[in-house]
């Protein structure tokens, strides 16, 4: 059984405080970390935070957009998490999404490169002794992987990949796209970690939970590396016609099937997302990262229903 851990992010109902206590509930019940998404807030400052206030339980990031950050600065930054919280970081690294980036003024140029040379230069310095504070234990990388030759990247130079919206199906497919590139890499697929973050909607009410579960499939599969990898997997039904609603957003929520849901997203009663959680790890994933959002009650109610349903041990 994949080991389970949280996801967090802030929102105006998931303050500071609030991220504290559910970290603190989930290390708690068991869980094996808790993880910091990246929007509209800093998820190394996050992470650390948590690490601060909590004893075991592994802190990580999912994921650190690494255009964001000048790779001497983020290699600073994750080694002052890895000490404060002593060695129990984990830094989860991607490329963010092109329609956020350019929003930005951001130029991605081949995200592809650019990871290889964070990854390059995050190693030489972390490993080098060239960071303040320097590291006293190995701070594993993980990478992001949602396109093909990003996960062959994870295998090759990774020591982690975390994948987002993976069928069964896919996953399987990864496993083994994650294996040619630690065959390239010259290293053993065994020592690299596949993480599976994993968004759930939890509810008694099946149909409930599905209302918000697509609208939020519509919006991710209308971006380009989200919407292809669906695609591939099975969904080019519904993707074309997430993309060809364009702006129509009824339309776009209407495109998207049960089937897509049941097989992206952890959907419905308690017993049944922990069902659905094991027949997604089942392929060979070592980590679920579970992000909750609510169905008829608050964020804090939802949250700790999922950990009291995941509660490990």
């Amino acid at each position: 059984m994949a080991k389970i851990a949280l996801a967090c992010t802030i929102l105006p109902d998931s303050p500071p405080a609030r991220l504290i206590e559910w970290s603190r509930a989930a290390e708690d019940a068991g869980f094996s970390g808790v993880f910091m998404t990246e929007a509209n807030n800093d998820s190394l400052a996050c992470a650390l935070a948590l690490g601060l206030h909590t004893k075991r339980i592994k802190l990580g990031t999912a994921i650190t957009n690494i255009y964001l950050r000048h790779p001497n600065l983020l290699a600073n930054e994750a080694a002052a998490v890895q000490e404060f919280t002593g060695g129990r970081f984990i830094l989860g690294l991607g490329t963010g999404h092109r329609e956020s980036n350019s929003a930005l003024g951001i130029e991605m140029g081949i995200p592809l490169t650019r990871m290889r040379e964070t990854v390059k230069t995050l190693r030489a310095a972390l490993e080098g002794g060239k960071t303040g504070p320097r590291v006293s234990a190995k701070l594993p990388l993980y990478l992001a992987g949602v396109s093909r030759p990003m996960v062959k990247l994870a295998g090759e130079i990774g020591d982690g990949v975390i994948f987002n919206f993976f069928p069964p199906a896919r996953v399987k497919e990864a496993l083994g796209e994650l294996s040619e590139g630690a065959q390239i890499g010259g290293r053993d697929v065994k020592q690299i970690e596949a993480a599976l973050f994993a968004t759930a909607f939890i509810s008694d009410d099946l149909e409930a939970a599905r209302r918000p579960a697509r609208k939020l499939l519509s919006r991710y599969g209308a971006l380009k590396f989200y919407g292809n990898m669906m695609a591939h997997s099975g969904f080019e039904r519904e993707i074309a016609a997430i993309r060809a609603a364009g702006r129509d957003g009824d339309a776009a929520v209407k495109a998207v099937s049960n089937e897509l849901i049941d097989a992206t997203l952890l959907v419905g009663s308690e017993a049944r997302v922990r069902e659905r959680l094991h027949d997604l790890c089942a392929p060979g994933i070592g980590t679920a990262i579970v992000f909750t959002n609510p169905v008829n009650e608050d964020r804090n109610a939802a949250v700790m229903r999922t950990i009291r349903a995941l509660k490990q041990g």
